[in-house]
């Protein structure tokens, strides 16, 4: 067969879409070698192909979602059996007789509007119900989205597959005290330390959690910095500023930009606690690298998240870490996991 991928996230940062998608085209390059793969995106990406199935189109002039002709021309002959739109909604132009595979991935525009940026959102809202009615099958990355892709939108169950995200073997416990003083290192960061993964935006909701980490300090002294790793997002500002407001300095919360793939599993192996309290989750990747790497986690109770982690709940924590539970839970409804 003839397979299109949309490559486009490749091309991005390394956050959630991007890993999951660079890891299964990874995989399918190393077992498939039986069809053939043709990869569209306008920007190069760092992927090398070892496998001569596996084609590169690049068209960095041409819009992706518009003027997508291409995708017939440079298929000419047997064409494109199956085209995999990797990023919730389908371009124009895919040849008629391909089988149209969706990934959906949240449901962020329906259930969050108002923390998506505005032309992302109205994108969304025109293009996603349009990819979905015209999809032939789906795929969504945990129960949680399978089930607002049946209930919210009324498609079948039918033809739907859940296939949940993996993490990259490195991802393990390591030396806990090894771990976190190789951090402090690299990123000028205290040895002590809880940490959160992922963009700098509101759906984070870490605007609550930098109000938790002011009552904590309120408290008494709080021995552990804050470090919030990411790339700034939309409405980041806002959240940086109530750093400000809540008269937190660096001693307290540092926020550490994108932390190098190779450091990652250090990062979260050095951390006493892991914290996630997003405000929704299609999955959670940074939820399934944290235990891997064996550390406790605290969590939002919410879309994905209960899912994800189910297995590890535990309610009888040593101290240290309940009080770090209580304002946490004060605010938002959030319960503790560990990764056993």
């Amino acid at each position: 067969m003839n397979i299109g991928i949309d490559a486009r996230p490749l091309s991005l940062t390394s956050s959630g879409i991007p890993r999951y998608l660079s890891s299964i085209v990874h995989e399918l390059e190393r077992i498939d070698h039986e069809n053939n793969y043709f990869l569209y995106s306008r920007f190069d990406f760092g992927l090398p192909f070892e496998n001569s199935r596996w084609h590169k189109r690049i068209h960095p002039r041409v819009p992706f979602l518009f003027g997508h002709g291409y995708l017939r021309g440079e298929t000419r002959g047997p064409g494109l059996d199956i085209f995999w739109a990797t990023r919730h909604i389908f371009p124009f132009g895919i040849p008629p007789t391909a089988v149209k595979l969706l990934t959906v991935y949240d449901f962020v525009w329906r259930f969050f509007p108002h923390t998506m940026e505005l032309g992302n959102y109205a994108m969304h809202r025109l293009l996603c119900q349009r990819s979905i009615r015209s999809a032939d099958s789906f795929i969504t990355i945990s129960e949680a989205t399978r089930q607002s892709l049946v209930d919210v939108l009324g498609s079948n169950s039918k033809g739907i597959s859940v296939i949940y995200p993996g993490v990259d073997s490195s991802f393990r416990p390591c030396d806990g005290e090894t771990s976190s003083r190789l951090i402090s290192q690299h990123y000028g960061t205290s040895e002590k330390y809880v940490c959160t993964v992922g963009t700098i935006e509101p759906r984070k909701n870490l605007i609550t959690l930098i109000k938790a980490l002011r009552v904590l300090c309120d408290r008494g002294p709080f021995p552990y910095q804050l470090l919030i790793a990411g790339q700034p997002g939309w409405k980041s500002s806002e959240i940086y500023a109530s750093v400000e407001r809540c008269g937190l300095t660096e001693r307290e919360i540092k926020f550490v930009g994108r932390v190098r793939d190779e450091d990652l599993p250090a990062f979260y192996s050095g951390a006493r606690v892991f914290v996630l309290p997003s405000l929704y989750e299609g999955f959670g990747i940074p939820l399934v690298e944290a235990m891997a790497c064996g550390v406790p986690i605290v969590a939002s109770r919410t879309s994905s998240v209960p899912e994800v982690v189910e297995d590890a709940l535990s309610w009888s924590r040593p101290s240290a870490r309940r009080v770090l539970l209580r304002p946490l839970f004060a605010w938002h409804r959030i319960r503790v996991y560990v990764a056993g």
